[in-house]
């Protein structure tokens, strides 16, 4: 934005004409007072050096931060004054020598001022900034100034120092874009003196829906009680009333206890158990199976052998929340290889994969459990038994022999 200031002789000029218009004319000696008069406002800038400012030279940097606004007296009065671009700073001139600069966008911009011949007098930089003083005083207030500071950067800001949590480190990442907007960068150099690592014991088992039908056990029911709901149990005791079946009584029952028990009768398979360790954000794998080879055709009509993995798997990432709270994205599966969508390509029979995989993101606390069910396997067997000879025998056979479908 370019402001220009009149000068005397132009202000002199403009008050005879006005005069001229209403007097009809004027004397000389009135005129010589009217410039002399004028001649002396002229001054005036020169004379008001007490006004607050900072004084700006041809050398000198003016620094600013977004939405704040100062008073500048220029080391010499100037005609014009102006910005080179004003989305970052705009300029008001208020008289020859003192001009107001506000800053609207963070950046760097140049200001300029001519004279009356529109000369240039001088050119300096101006650097607006964010907010930063006003987000260190926010801060302060939150009594994170010893270990949290925030700087303006070129694009955005940058957040350093360390928290005690992740929470606390989004919350003030959130505060930061608040002040500079979203259309700008935030940082985050913030390191976390909470642990980052997360231990998880998984227990991935199979029972046939047959077992749970014949002792009348409900997962459904089971967790529905206190806090169980969804499928998720987070693992704290059963009350006594609210136990799986008649012959488990115990206060202190979990759903741990209940597939040990289980366990035990021969009534649920335990596939896997695996303990993963990963970093907080990371994530930890784990496979108990194998891998089967599967042909693959290439554009030279070669064939290439790739291997698809199969059996249980795991992955999960984990994100410390706070010291007791933990995110956690779980992504269980278990495969099987099978005869059903089996293909064959050149007398290779490959075999197609039966998988039952489930995926979910929950909040816990640090030592809490939960458990995911509903991944259902239907397989059905054909079975022959047979008096062994007798059995074999034609026509009379079939009577020493049965089939049945598991």
């Amino acid at each position: 934005m370019r402001f220009t200031l009149p000068t005397p002789a132009r202000l002199a000029a403009q008050l005879l004409a006005r005069l001229v218009g209403r007097a009809g004319s004027v004397t000389p000696m009135l005129a010589a007072t009217l410039a002399l008069t004028l001649g002396a406002l002229s001054i005036q800038p020169a004379a008001a050096q007490a006004v607050g400012g900072d004084v700006l030279g041809a050398a000198d940097r003016l620094g600013l931060e977004v939405r704040q606004g100062k008073l500048v007296r220029l080391d010499r009065p100037a005609a014009s004054v102006f910005v080179a671009d004003p989305d970052i700073a705009d300029v008001q001139a208020h008289s020859a020598s003192l001009v107001y600069v506000f800053g609207r966008r963070a950046g760097v911009t140049t200001l300029f001022a001519v004279d009356g011949d529109e000369n240039l007098l001088f050119s300096s930089v101006v650097t607006v900034e964010h907010p930063v003083t006003r987000m260190r005083q926010v801060i302060s207030s939150l009594g994170l100034a010893a270990s949290v500071d925030v700087q303006s950067i070129d694009g955005g800001v940058l957040l350093t120092g360390d928290v005690a949590d992740p929470a606390t480190a989004e919350d003030l990442r959130e505060l930061v874009t608040q002040f500079v907007g979203e259309n700008e960068v935030v940082l985050n150099r913030l390191s976390i003196r909470a642990p980052t690592q997360v231990n998880l014991r998984v227990r991935v088992a199979e029972m046939s829906r047959d077992v749970t039908k014949i002792f009348g056990i409900s997962w459904d029911n089971a967790l529905a009680f206190g806090d169980f709901a969804l499928g998720l149990s987070t693992g704290r005791p059963f009350a006594a009333a609210n136990t799986v079946s008649g012959s488990f009584e115990n206060d202190n029952l979990t759903i741990d206890g209940v597939i040990d028990a289980l366990e035990r009768e021969g009534l649920v398979t335990v596939l896997a158990e695996p303990n993963l360790t990963a970093l907080s954000g990371e994530t930890a794998s784990f496979l108990a199976g194998g891998e089967f080879p599967v042909p693959v055709g290439t554009e030279n009509n070669d064939i290439q052998i790739e291997f698809k993995q199969f059996g249980v798997s795991l992955s999960f990432t984990p994100t410390v929340l706070s010291r007791n709270r933990i995110g956690l994205r779980v992504r269980p599966e278990v495969s099987d290889l099978s005869e059903n969508g089996a293909i064959t390509l050149q007398n290779i029979v490959i075999p197609a994969l039966a998988t039952r995989r489930a995926e979910t993101t929950v909040e816990l606390g640090s030592g809490q459990s939960f458990a995911i069910g509903g991944l259902i396997s239907n397989s059905t067997r054909n079975s022959l038994e047979k008096v062994p000879g007798i059995g074999d025998l034609p026509i009379l056979g079939t009577l020493f022999r049965s089939t049945s479908f598991r």
